[in-house]
């Protein structure tokens, strides 16, 4: 049987040059100008072969897995390129060399290869089966999975009676529960995983698996690093997107709306909570307070308390958080906390006041240009108010940290064909590069301050003729508007509308479909852009609270009848508090299997044997995963030397003062956005008085 398969004696092809389809003998042939997108699964009892072949057919690869061990991963990748024709050859060959153990069999039609596991002995392959397009990027088509397969790579006849114990059974379960189906997005040709600035600059030539959104980076990793290549798996982002039409004056345009979910410390809501010793935040597509906080699910009481763990005197973890942001954004970052001020049992403001003691004491060793720009705003309280417009002062602070900021906007269609022009040269065909992205609109990722600033002083002076015409240069951002509330789902998903919609207005006004950087809030396309983050908060807080989103605020704008409002959204709070007392501990488990944080041995206790998975994510450095150590730099850090002392970000305790205005805000807490004001659309009164109804009065 083995020699019926050796490449020397049935498989011409392999030999044969004048035969094969050599990148480097046909001038019409590049081997990066293409990707793998679909695939047929053959079986022999010896091996697998998985025949991948580019979009139109043109060109095949073969990967070989071998199935005599049941207990090893034993991947090869013929170097040889394909046709059509002399892929049915092989094939042939194939099958009559093992005519006599069974042939060679058809097992499934695949889109690609989502990664490979190995629990107590046996290791399965994850496959895509079924694909839908969910969205197009600078032509590049972005997919969701409709179904997934779970293959047995040895054959049965060599596998020992551990792969069908109970305990990898139930790894098996627990894994499958991880739903490939529900959130889940790639693309084959663009890295979704990252911002379209990023892409566009860093002319990348290969899939960056070792992004922090590729959440099958450790399920991926032995069949890349034994292949040499990535064009055998895809790489999978968790999270939400969306994209739909919309129009303005007969102009059709798409918007894309992206949110990623960090692999790095991830799980559910009461499980997983603020910083870990690395900086990774909990739930990062919009991230947890970093600090060492907990809260313990229980059985009896909704809200548990919250739990100072750790007391970090110099606040090393919140400090690498900061500086990660930093290296993927950008200055400034611009921080907006939406806890609470006052509660009669404390437990949001015990958090304000330590994160603003934080933020306050990496101030004092940061440099004044970098300093964190931090604002607190009781979102609760202002929205207590008959009169309060939360989407007006949110989106106040939006335009302001905009302006500190910039966005991303490439140029006219002509800079932008030109630039789809180099990148195509200098890519691998993983990339050919483009224009239109994404939730945090236009993410400045590793960008240096210095080329951003002489980007904007070269700009500024020919910047109002440029808005007029659509703009005819490139921006740039630089710097990221950071918002959280306690879960970072609720709250957090409104004010991240709110900003939405003023980076939206300054994209349509900057692509010259506006006359100004506005979207009026009570437009169709005010009203699409609400529908899509409301999709996406749901979706967001399904996956980490167990329920849809509290959409209040959308619900009340959207005029849907109040009764109806309250009973829906006390029926979210039940199913979000049966989610975290009763199913949350299977669900973190689910989670740590599928990321590589728990590593089935024999000998060992099993997953659901631990009393805590604190260590998983919390414990000794891992040496398979030297990203998941602290961050090595060349340069000595900021402030290193200098002898530290707590410096109260506050000096008075935040319980007894009630800050209900910006003016007072910015006084008390430790950053500063300059000449923030709370401002709305003023509203003709009679006798030509002009007032604010859009505020409260206590925060006008």
């Amino acid at each position: 049987m083995a020699k019926s398969e050796n490449p020397k004696s049935n498989l011409a092809p392999y030999g044969n040059s004048s035969a094969n389809v050599h990148p480097s003998n046909d001038p019409e042939i590049d081997p990066n100008s293409y990707s793998l997108e679909k695939f047929r699964l053959h079986e022999t009892r010896q091996r697998f072969y998985l025949i991948g072949s580019d979009r139109n057919k043109r060109f095949f690869r073969v990967l070989k897995i071998d199935r005599s061990e049941p207990s090893d991963l034993n991947i090869s990748e013929d170097p040889v390129v394909y046709s059509l024709q002399e892929i049915k050859c092989l094939l042939h060959r194939i099958a009559e060399g093992n005519r006599a153990t069974g042939g060679l069999n058809f097992v499934a039609k695949v889109y690609g290869i989502a990664g490979c596991i190995k629990f107590m002995e046996s290791y399965y392959l994850i496959l895509v089966t079924k694909r839908q397009q969910i969205g197009c990027i600078c032509g590049h088509a972005i997919y969701s999975i409709d179904e997934s397969q779970l293959i047995t790579i040895p054959h049965v006849s060599i596998q020992t009676y551990v792969a069908y114990s109970k305990t990898e059974l139930r790894y098996k379960k627990l894994l499958s529960s991880v739903d490939l189906t529900k959130d889940f997005f790639f693309s084959y040709t663009y890295p979704i995983m990252q911002s379209l600035q990023k892409n566009v600059l860093s002319w990348t030539n290969r899939m960056p698996y070792d992004d922090m959104f590729v959440w099958n980076e450790y399920l991926t990793k032995a069949i890349r690093s034994r292949c040499g290549s990535t064009i055998w798996t895809i790489a999978l982002v968790h999270g939400h997107f969306k994209q739909i039409r919309l129009s303005v004056f007969g102009k059709d345009f798409s918007v894309s709306l992206v949110s990623r979910r960090s692999r790095h410390f991830a799980g559910t809501r009461y499980l997983k909570r603020g910083v870990n010793d690395w900086g990774r935040v909990a739930n990062e597509m919009r991230g947890s307070i970093p600090l060492f906080w907990s809260q313990e699910a229980s059985r009896f009481s909704p809200k548990p308390d919250i739990i100072l763990q750790r007391y970090d005197p110099t606040y090393h973890a919140t400090k690498l958080h900061f500086e990660d942001l930093v290296k993927r954004y950008g200055n400034p970052i611009i921080v907006l906390s939406l806890i609470k001020t006052v509660e009669k049992r404390p437990r949001e403001m015990m958090l304000r006041r330590e994160f603003a003691n934080a933020v306050g004491y990496l101030n004092t060793i940061l440099s004044e240009e970098n300093h964190l720009k931090f604002i607190h705003w009781d979102f609760h309280k202002f929205a207590k108010s008959k009169s309060a417009n939360v989407l007006a002062v949110l989106g106040a602070v939006a335009n302001e940290a905009l302006d500190l900021t910039g966005f991303y906007y490439s140029g006219k269609p002509s800079i932008v064909k030109r630039t789809i022009n180099q990148i195509s040269r200098r890519s691998t065909g993983r990339l050919t590069a483009g224009f239109g992205d994404h939730a945090r609109i236009g993410s400045g990722d590793e960008i240096p301050s210095s080329t951003l600033n002489q980007e904007r002083e070269n700009d500024s002076s020919q910047q109002n003729q440029q808005n007029k015409v659509g703009g005819e240069t490139p921006q740039f951002q630089s710097g990221v508007l950071r918002t959280n509330c306690i879960d970072c789902i609720d709250r957090t998903n409104v004010a991240q509308y709110a900003y939405g919609l003023a980076a939206l207005g300054h994209q349509l006004h900057a692509m010259g479909l506006t006359d100004i950087p506005k979207v009026d809030p009570d437009s169709t396309i005010a009203a699409a852009l609400m529908d899509m983050y409301q999709s996406m908060g749901d979706a967001l807080a399904q996956q980490y609270g167990g329920s849809a989103a509290h959409n209040t605020v959308f619900l009340e704008r959207q005029g849907k009848w109040k009764a109806t409002t309250q009973s829906r959204e006390f029926l979210k709070s039940i199913k979000r508090y049966y989610s975290n007392a009763y199913t949350d501990g299977e669900k973190q488990d689910a989670i740590n299997l599928f990321l590589g944080y728990f590593r089935p041995q024999e000998g060992k206790p099993a997953l659901w044997e631990l009393d805590t998975d604190y260590y998983l994510h919390l414990g000794i450095k891992d040496d398979l995963d030297p990203e998941m150590s602290t961050p090595k730099t060349s340069a000595k850090p900021e402030g290193v030397g200098i002898i530290l002392a707590p410096v109260p970000a506050c000096r008075e305790d935040f319980s007894r003062v009630k800050l209900t205005s910006f003016d007072k805000l910015i006084k008390r807490t430790c950053g500063a956005i300059k000449n923030v004001r709370l401002c709305c659309e003023p509203d003709q009164r009679p006798g030509g008085g002009v007032g604010n109804s859009g505020v409260a009065p206590d925060a006008a």
